[in-house]
């Protein structure tokens, strides 16, 4: 049985920003010239997904949601207009392909009206599957009940859908191996890093308190460390500890009732949940800037050690993406425990695991100082990851449960 399936998704906003200014003239190409090129310069893993999806049998595509020139010249070819809300052009581009499954990546789209105007609107749609990894608020929580089935990258994530009444699947985040082979033919060589981070570095409610205290921490003791990420802008985090005050001071005066009813405070009541703080000045002079697609993966290949720290949405669980793209790129990965870690990889062995700062800066200078069992548990993890956690293995997991749905 095949079937057509179509994942709406969103690149990272940074890599869509540095792709149109490193090819301007792409924006002015057609909707399937673009589209191609854009897969192919950006390594994003839901391209992999339908590459693999196609190879089952599977009649699969991707929708960029927010590459805004590429939605433009679909709109234009399909006489529309260019500048149709964000949910309308995706509405009217699934109203096109027809397809029986789709899959709903963006935060923008996990909106319970949205999901349920579709169903109405396509007569084609046997199954809208959802997908969240990362923080939400109330009214995306809300959509949950709407998708046929919600797929989530941790544990910890799945049983909280699942008690939220949601028919919630774990599929864990992979690495496309098709990614060395583009290593191999590339030219441009990084120095030879010794630990880095590579990631976004954000303040609030589920997002990376912790990891920007680790790293703090790791400068204060002038851990050579080296940082490739995003920071939030000064008045964007001066209007999240506006909102941690405002939703304190409304509930420490009982007046919660107010918090409803400014659409705002509502949505992101959370912000009230821990106090927030800037940026030492350490740490904004130590951040380089961020990098993207096969530019990030030649930087992890290019590194001793890689230090991954999970945001606090994931609670105690284990499953970024960080774990299997350092891993699969052959660097060592040192990593937060977390309980479900054994089921992923072989501890202490295939990857170091630490459970304070103090003793992640340990076992990183004694991997500095001990290279060959620095390159054994690297090359352990990564033969881990190519066998057990690639692309090809999670899009088998994924067919099987769509098909079981179909």
């Amino acid at each position: 049985m095949s079937y057509r399936f179509i994942r709406i998704t969103d690149y990272y906003d940074g890599y869509l920003k540095s792709y149109y200014e490193r090819f301007p003239g792409k924006s002015h190409l057609s909707y399937e010239e673009q589209h191609n090129h854009l897969k192919n310069d950006s390594v994003e893993l839901t391209s992999s997904f339908g590459k693999y999806l196609r190879n089952m049998g599977v009649d699969a595509m991707e929708i960029i949601a927010n590459a805004e020139p590429l939605q433009r010249a679909w709109a234009k070819e399909h006489n529309l207009n260019e500048y149709l809300t964000f949910q309308k052009l995706i509405s009217e581009q699934i109203k096109y392909y027809k397809p029986d499954v789709v899959w709903v990546d963006p935060t923008k789209l996990l909106n319970k009206k949205w999901i349920q105007n579709l169903r109405n609107e396509v007569r084609s749609l046997k199954l809208i599957v959802g997908h969240i990894c990362a923080p939400y608020n109330s009214e995306i929580a809300d959509s949950f009940s709407s998708f046929d089935i919600m797929f989530t990258c941790a544990p910890c994530q799945q049983k909280e859908l699942t008690d939220m009444g949601s028919t919630a699947e774990l599929i864990y985040h992979s690495f496309d191996p098709s990614i060395l082979e583009s290593l191999k033919t590339e030219t441009k060589n990084y120095p030879r890093i010794d630990f880095i981070f590579t990631g976004s570095l954000f303040t609030g409610y589920g997002l990376h308190k912790s990891r920007i205290e680790y790293i703090e921490k790791m400068l204060e003791e002038d851990i050579n460390i080296s940082i490739f990420g995003n920071l939030e802008t000064r008045s964007r985090v001066l209007s999240k500890k506006g909102m941690y005050y405002a939703i304190n001071f409304l509930k420490n005066i009982k007046c919660n009732f107010i918090i409803n009813e400014i659409s705002l405070l509502k949505k992101n009541i959370n912000y009230g949940d821990e106090k927030i703080n800037y940026y030492s000045n350490k740490l904004i002079n130590s951040v380089k800037p961020p990098v993207f697609g096969l530019e990030m993966f030649k930087l992890l290949a290019s590194s001793k050690i890689c230090f991954n720290i999970h945001g606090e949405i994931a609670k105690k669980c284990a499953g970024n993406i960080r774990l299997f793209e350092a891993t699969g790129t052959g660097t060592c990965l040192v990593t937060d425990w977390r309980e479900n870690l054994t089921d992923l990889f072989d501890v202490e062995k295939e990857i170091v695991t630490y459970k304070s700062a103090e003793e992640c800066m340990d076992k990183v200078k004694w991997l500095l100082n001990n290279p060959d069992e620095r390159e054994k548990i690297a090359k352990a993890g990564q033969e881990r990851t190519l066998k057990y956690h690639t692309v090809e293995n999670r899009a088998a997991v994924i067919d099987k449960i769509l098909r079981n749905s179909l």
